[in-house]
C-alpha cells in the first residue's frame, strides 16, 4: 500500500463521527487495553440495561432461562 492510500485512510478516520467504526479500528490496531472500550455502543447500552434490571430485582434465575429456552427452541 502506498503512502497516498494510507493518508486517505487517516483522513477518513479523522473525519468520521462513527463511534462503532472508531472502536473497531482501535480494536483492530490493538490500541485499547480495556475490553469495554472495544464493545459496540449498542452492546454497552444492553449491558447497562441488564445491570439496572438486576439492581431493581428483575433478575431471572438461570434454571428458568434454560427451561424457557428449551421449551421454545427444542420442540
Amino acid at each position: 500500500m502506498d503512502v497516498k492510500q494510507k493518508y486517505q485512510i487517516v483522513e477518513k478516520i479523522i473525519q468520521t463521527d462513527d463511534d462503532l467504526l472508531l472502536s473497531e479500528i482501535r480494536s483492530l490496531l490493538g490500541l485499547s487495553g480495556d475490553f469495554w472500550n472495544d464493545l459496540p455502543l449498542e452492546v454497552k447500552k444492553n449491558i447497562d440495561v441488564a445491570k439496572t434490571e438486576l439492581e431493581e430485582g428483575k433478575e431471572i434465575e438461570h434454571d428458568q432461562v434454560m427451561r424457557e429456552a428449551r421449551e421454545k427452541y427444542l420442540k
